[in-house]
């Protein structure tokens, strides 16, 4: 397990240079193809559906291939950034971060999955660390683009990540987990105490849930999937669009703007390194609760305008109170919607990669027509909703235990 947590933080510190190399190169690479953010929105689309069906796609080459082989291929369509050293034409942009987006999506979908249910009772802190790391591949990235901005040489961030993805998925083929070996064989979904389990198994086990249990436990996940769709899109617009947020606004340099993008990414990495403890300590829901929250004032404040340096000290409680929400907001589904963790895990990871699509790209549009402020007073509006959510799916299940119990006392 010790093995398999490690391999899957190296794996998550890709998919976190993955999903910022964009937002941290887009003034220069817009400004290199002559382009404007409705272009720039378009790309961070492009990604994103990439990721979600990269998601999507994760049972299906799972069952075909395993997950070992999954993981492979999802690192080597990561490795196609590599091209953009070549500068390539405008055309080849998109199908360029399509596969990338669709290899994180392979990756990501498919190690999150697998860590999840074999952490057993621990599921917040193996989960934490898999945050920890992708916050670190996303506060890196930032920092690297800022140190080649200044020499000229922003274009060398892609090669980086390409060959970084090219190593790793050498590693992955030959590298050995010992009785986890079994859990990446192909059709085997995960290890269970006692032997393997597969997605058939654990469906003949469930029991069949009465129509008002059903219909709670859909509108619970309905709640659940609009909850991650708009933290996908929220996440994404941050690290794409805020470096051009506080150009437009704050009157960032390039080098600097592209700062609060690490900022943020040290606020997240600062909070997931304790988010398991809090978590376990006071609750999940009272966490998350406190949380978006906290978000929401942040954005609001970011919102409202000012100094540079008030807005890295935003940037930074964004990332902070951002930090916990998915791997938290993760483990507090599937405790809403017992006995379908690989099912629930996979769809709201897809969710999430579709709010990643959808939302930067409305960001992207306002940005282009009204202000930079606006496209943060819509991620503030967005981060509300979230807020709102989560307070019905805790209602809903309060409900739905109370009736549990009021049943069984019949």
């Amino acid at each position: 397990m010790g093995r398999l947590l490690w391999m899957g933080c190296l794996c998550y510190v890709l998919t976190g240079f993955t999903l910022v190399i964009v937002g941290s190169v887009l003034p220069e690479l817009l400004a290199f193809y002559g382009k404007s953010y409705n272009d720039g929105g378009l790309l961070v689309f492009i990604q994103f559906i990439g990721l979600l069906c990269g998601v999507l796609c994760m049972p299906v080459f799972t069952k075909l291939a395993g997950r070992r082989w999954t993981v492979v291929l999802g690192l080597l369509f990561l490795s196609v950034e590599t091209c953009f050293v070549a500068a390539p034409s405008w055309g080849w942009t998109t199908p360029i971060l399509f596969a990338a987006g669709f290899g994180a999506g392979l990756v990501e979908a498919s190690i999150g999955s697998l860590v999840l249910l074999a952490a057993g009772d621990r599921p917040a802190a193996a989960m934490s660390r898999l945050e920890i790391t992708f916050g670190i591949g996303a506060l890196t990235m930032p920092f690297l683009v800022s140190f080649l901005i200044k020499r000229g040489a922003w274009i060398y961030a892609f090669p980086t990540l390409g060959l970084g993805s090219l190593l790793l998925a050498a590693v992955w083929m030959f590298l050995r987990f010992g009785p986890l070996n079994r859990s990446l064989r192909k059709g085997v979904l995960f290890e269970v105490e006692g032997g393997v389990s597969d997605s058939s198994d654990a469906e003949k086990t469930q029991t069949i849930p009465s129509s008002g249990a059903r219909l709670s436990r859909t509108s619970v996940f309905v709640l659940c999937a609009l909850f991650f769709s708009l933290y996908g899109g929220s996440e994404a617009s941050l690290i794409h669009f805020l470096p051009s947020v506080y150009i437009e606004d704050r009157m960032a340099t390039a080098s600097a703007a592209s700062l609060v993008v690490t900022v943020y990414w040290v606020g997240m990495v600062i909070g997931r390194a304790v988010t398991g403890l809090l978590a376990d300590r006071f609750g999940y829901y009272p966490f998350l609760l406190v949380s978006t929250l906290g978000a929401v004032l942040s954005l609001a404040l970011t919102a409202m305008g000012g100094g540079l340096w008030s807005g890295f000290a935003l940037a930074f409680c964004i990332g902070l109170f951002m930090s916990g929400m998915f791997a938290i907001a993760l483990i507090f589904a599937n405790q809403q919607i017992p006995g379908r963790t690989d099912k629930t895990t996979s769809l709201l990871m897809a969710v999430n990669g579709l709010g990643g699509a959808l939302l930067p790209y409305l960001a992207g549009w306002t940005m282009e027509t009204f202000s930079a402020n606006m496209t943060v007073w819509l991620l503030t509006i967005s981060m509300g909703c979230m807020l709102l959510f989560l307070v019905l799916v805790h209602q809903l299940g309060w409900i739905t235990r109370w009736s549990r119990r009021a049943a069984e006392k019949r």
